[in-house]
Order: C-alpha cells, then structure tokens, then sequence
C-alpha cells in the first residue's frame, strides 16, 4: 500500500511505523499471510488472515490515502484489492513483472484479474511488462515507469584500476559470472566472426572459466581475447569507461543498473535482447540490441560500433542523456502524476 497522500501516522497496532518526524512519510509493515491452499490450511490461518485484514483497515483509515498503490502483486496483493473492494478506495496496480516466466513466485491467478479490472490505473516496470499486460490480459492505457537507478561509480580511476594493460588497440569490455547464462561463449564466437581486429576483454570469475578460456585459445579469432579472472566493481567500472564498447551478451537476464553504469561512463552498448535489456535500451539509439543466443548479429554490432565513430558517438551521447530520465526523482514524478490525475 502507497501513503500517495496522508494525514497522520498510524499506531503500532497498524502496523509497525517509522518516519514519525514532521515532514516524513510513515511506513508502515503490514502482514499478509498466504491463505492455504487446502480446506485445512484454510482453517489454520484463518485467525491470522482475519487479524492482517483488519491491520490494513485500521491503517487504510488512519492514514487516509488518496490512493492504494500495489507494487507488484505479491501476496499482499489480495489483501489490497479487498481493501480498494470494502473501502471504495481508488487502487493503482504496478506490474513487476508478476506475469512473465522468468518470475518464480506463483500469482494468485483471479485476485490478479480483478486488480486490472478495477483498477484506476496501471504502470509496469518495463516495456515487456507492459506488453504482457496488454497481450495476454487485453490491460490498456498501462504507463512504463522504470525503478529507478542511480549507480555510485567513482569516476577518478588510476592505470591500476583498469584490468588490462593499455597498448592502443581497441578493446571490447563485458564483465561478469562466468557460467551458462553469462553468454560469454557466444563473445568468443562474435570475436571469431569479427573483420576488425581489437582485444575482447572478459572480467569475472565461474564455474565456466576454464572450460571457455581453453576454448578461446582454439578458435582462433582476428580478435584477441583476454580473460581477467575475478575483478572488484571498481576495476568493472574502470573498464567499462576506458573501453571503446561494452557488451552485455546474457543468455538469461541482464541488470538494467549495469547498463546505465556504462551510459554514466560515456560508452556504446551492446546487449542481448533479454527482459531487462530491452526495459531501458532504445536499440539504434542509446545502444544495439542483438537476438539473445546468436553469434553472428553480436558480432556484426560490435563491429560497427568499432567503424563508425559518429554512430559511436551518438549512442554514447544519448545513454549519458538517459541516465538521467532514470533516477529514483525522475520515477517519483512520474507516479506522482499518476496519482494527480486520480
């Protein structure tokens, strides 16, 4: 629940409080038990589900909110929507992402239905969220408001911090566990293909590592390629900014915050397609999306990012640019609006 606007804190017996000071806005820690899924469970939490019920109803009422905002639907999912439900209270959903099958919390399938239905408004986290909503569950009008980010990097790095030695030759960055999902098989492979010569740079450490550093030898690339071993989030940072590009190759998932860091740092991007690369990158403008998997696209954008200095330049420019349309402030405004036109 989102104290969007209110009035008063509550009492402990609502749910412990804190902020109390004048100014600041109290949260509050409502319970939410799961409800059983079995005729015997049910009877067993019923005291429990009863008594979380109306902690919410003493807190919706002493704090008198202008809106219940329910970021993802946990749940205390069902909780809000029997509130919004029982108290006539204009609900707003947030979608997490409750939907998509990356997710490994199971959905109360029907309470999440009727929150769409009734719910004033919708955001979602990112552009597949949203997407989701819309296909599958026909949600319109549903606003992109991305979690904010705000990467601390230090930016004053010594020769020291850079993980590899600096000899004139362009380099290709990307950083991180060395493992299945990493995709750093698939970097080797676009080295191999590559028709420009630079050195491929990867950082991390894993349970891959020797297995993919004994293959990089033998493929054979126009490519050099290096491999670091473990590297410190300064030494990350540091190549991220003395790079020429950064990729992010990830078969799995990728950190939106990882790629804000690099456009912080003023260098081009590459990333695979996955969830949280395509919540933030605009492909062609602030960085180059590839298909998750395939070799030969990644390649062939690194290539020219390493040719084309202007296009180089431009996406650089345009990803030190978003950094700012991502900010924590630049998310609370957008909710903010959210909550004005209720």
């Amino acid at each position: 629940m989102d104290d969007a606007a209110h009035t008063r804190t509550g009492s402990s017996r609502s749910g412990r409080d804190h902020g109390r000071q004048q100014g600041q806005t109290p949260v509050r820690h409502l319970p939410a038990p799961r409800q059983g899924q079995t005729i015997r469970s049910r009877m067993l939490r019923r005291h429990a589900v009863a008594e979380a019920q109306q902690i919410w109803r003493r807190a919706l009422r002493e704090d008198r909110p202008i809106a219940l905002n329910l970021q993802g639907f946990g749940s205390a999912g069902s909780y809000g929507l029997s509130l919004a439900k029982r108290e006539n209270a204009p609900l707003v959903l947030t979608s997490t992402g409750e939907t998509l099958a990356h997710n490994r919390q199971p959905v109360p399938v029907k309470p999440f239905v009727e929150t769409l239905r009734l719910a004033s408004a919708i955001t979602a986290v990112s552009r597949p969220v949203r997407d989701d909503l819309h296909l599958r569950f026909g949600a319109d009008g549903v606003q992109v408001i991305p979690d904010g980010i705000d990467p601390s990097l230090e930016l004053d790095f010594g020769w020291s911090d850079i993980p590899w030695q600096i000899d004139g030759r362009k380099v290709v960055f990307a950083a991180g566990a060395v493992d299945q999902s990493s995709g750093f098989d698939l970097l080797v492979e676009a080295a191999a293909r590559s028709t420009v010569a630079y050195r491929l740079v990867i950082g991390g450490d894993g349970n891959s590592l020797a297995t993919l550093r004994s293959w990089s030898r033998q493929i054979g690339a126009r490519a050099s390629i290096e491999w670091t071993g473990s590297v410190s989030a300064r030494q990350i940072a540091a190549g991220m900014e003395h790079a020429d590009v950064v990729v992010f190759p990830n078969r799995a998932d990728t950190d939106p915050g990882a790629i804000v860091s690099a456009w912080k740092l003023g260098t081009p991007v590459v990333a695979t397609a996955t969830a949280g690369a395509v919540s933030v990158v605009n492909h062609g403008m602030d960085g180059l999306l590839t298909p998750i998997g395939q070799s030969a696209p990644l390649a062939d954008c690194v290539d020219r990012l390493l040719i084309d200095q202007p296009l180089a330049d431009g996406i650089s420019k345009e990803g030190r640019r978003r950094v700012t349309d991502l900010s924590w402030e630049a998310a609370a405004r957008r909710y903010l609006e959210v909550f004005r036109k209720l």
